[in-house]
């Protein structure tokens, strides 16, 4: 029996799909967009096809016909990931959505952790982490202490995190963000890990769950990250397991999850009903 209050949550806004980009939305990242010279497809559309796509986890096939040709989705999704836009527009929403909410701009904290996730029938490297016994790849992420992603990186799964984090801290910082501490748990250590945080100054603190604590136990400022990773696969079904073919498109993936949840975030802050 649905309630009243489920009926306002969820009635129709008037968008064609619950992906797609509101007018506001549009407006806030078309900017982004500008240099683009294109007379035969609306950009517009080409994001709002990305956005489905990982929303929904769908084949590249299976796009509905209103986007347009899936081979010409497939060129833009592949042009936009090679051009860094959504890293871009995902620093400038967080830099946005910090301000809103009266945190400076620039994080000074930054949290690192890592999730394996097994792979679809794909071709692609992949390895296995001995420790969760998956076999696929692993995301090693980045955020600021709201939750929202700085840097991603993605490896095997057999890939130790240490030796990830400082590839992961160099991109963090090629990408402007200057941090003087980070958040990691109890594997974050070692030679690695401190040439990686003395390398870039940064105060490594590590905090792990009490001692015969049974179950998930929540961290102070940690558990952002692991809210990242929760929404990540349970509200984009791209990301419930591995299904791209190479690190590079797999590390798109997180990177488009990531813009459209910075997106959203600020659109709330702009209105609260949305």
């Amino acid at each position: 029996m649905w309630t009243d209050e489920q009926r306002e949550k969820y009635k129709d806004d008037g968008r064609r799909y619950p992906s797609d980009l509101t007018d506001a939305e549009w407006e806030r990242i078309r900017p982004l967009f500008s240099g683009y010279d294109t007379l035969t497809v609306d950009l517009r559309e080409m994001v709002n096809a990305c956005l489905y796509l990982h929303k929904t986890g769908c084949q590249w096939r299976y796009l509905p016909k209103d986007f347009g040709s899936w081979h010409t989705v497939r060129t833009w999704h592949d042009r936009l990931r090679a051009d860094g836009i959504w890293a871009e527009a995902g620093a400038l929403l967080t830099r946005a959505v910090r301000r809103k909410r009266d945190r400076a701009p620039e994080p000074s904290t930054g949290i690192v952790d890592s999730q394996s996730v097994p792979s679809g029938p794909q071709r692609g490297a992949r390895g296995v982490d001995g420790n969760k016994r998956v076999k696929g790849i692993k995301r090693h992420v980045l955020t600021c202490s709201l939750g929202f992603v700085l840097a991603a990186l993605v490896t095997t799964a057999n890939v130790h995190d240490t030796k990830a984090a400082g590839i992961l801290l160099d991109r963090a910082a090629e990408d402007g963000w200057d941090l003087d501490r980070i958040k990691v748990d109890g594997i974050y250590v070692g030679p690695r890990m401190d040439a990686a945080a003395h390398h870039h100054g940064l105060d490594v603190q590590v905090s792990s769950k009490p001692p015969q604590s049974p179950g998930f136990t929540p961290l102070p400022i940690r558990w952002r990250i692991e809210a990242t990773f929760g929404t990540q696969t349970n509200r984009y079904r791209r990301l419930t397991r591995n299904l791209e073919q190479n690190e590079a498109a797999a590390e798109d993936a997180v990177q488009i999850a990531a813009f459209n949840r910075v997106l959203r975030a600020y659109s709330r802050e702009i209105d609260p009903n949305a």
